[in-house]
């Protein structure tokens, strides 16, 4: 049972790396079984739906890691603007390590297919939607009026998407520097 189970999450990881770094569309089901070395029985056994639901849950793997490194970053803070700081420094550092190869783990599978495919683009919209949560949860907890926490953390998420976008394409940290003096100033504004 372990081994299934294993199977299931190596393919799932595979799926989400190939996503971030090539697309889904730029993705074929071979190319997840290659890369996740998982038997291609399993495949059709744990995804019966197929590549869709594999995007699926790759989107939610992508969105829990995320949201896992924006609860980290602000319990690691000691102000909003340190919390907004440490996102745009931990997204750069994390671009930069790749290669400029992998910015956001969901950005590339939304914009493919968010207009297409009814199933990705739930999954993306709930992954940036708890993101917002996320955000808006923790400058309220720095301090951030409730009324403005919301806006400002669409605001953050934006501008930090943005930036990725931007230094993936550039090759360059530059963007996601610029980025990180945007949000700060940002929260610094909303009287944190």
């Amino acid at each position: 049972m372990a081994k299934a189970s294993d199977s299931k999450e190596k393919t799932v990881a595979a799926a989400a790396k190939l996503f971030c770094r090539q697309g889904y569309h730029g993705t074929a089901l071979h190319d997840i079984l290659a890369a996740s070395g998982a038997p291609r029985g399993s495949l059709y056994f744990h995804f019966p739906d197929g590549k869709e639901q594999i995007g699926v849950a790759a989107i939610g793997l992508g969105a829990q890691a995320v949201r896992d490194f924006i609860v980290a970053a602000a319990s690691g803070a000691d102000s909003a603007e340190t919390f907004a700081a440490s996102l745009a420094r931990g997204m750069a550092a994390n671009l930069e390590a790749s290669g400029f190869r992998e910015g956001c783990p969901i950005a590339p599978t939304a914009l493919e297919t968010a207009t297409q495919s009814k199933a990705l683009g739930a999954a993306a919209r709930k992954a940036f939607q708890a993101w917002e949560q996320e955000i808006a949860r923790a400058l309220s907890g720095f301090g951030v009026p409730a009324n403005a926490a919301a806006p400002l953390a669409t605001a953050v998420l934006s501008q930090l998407e943005g930036a990725l976008l931007l230094a993936r394409t550039y090759r360059d940290i530059a963007p996601m520097r610029r980025a990180e003096a945007a949000v700060t100033a940002l929260v610094r504004g909303a009287g944190s």
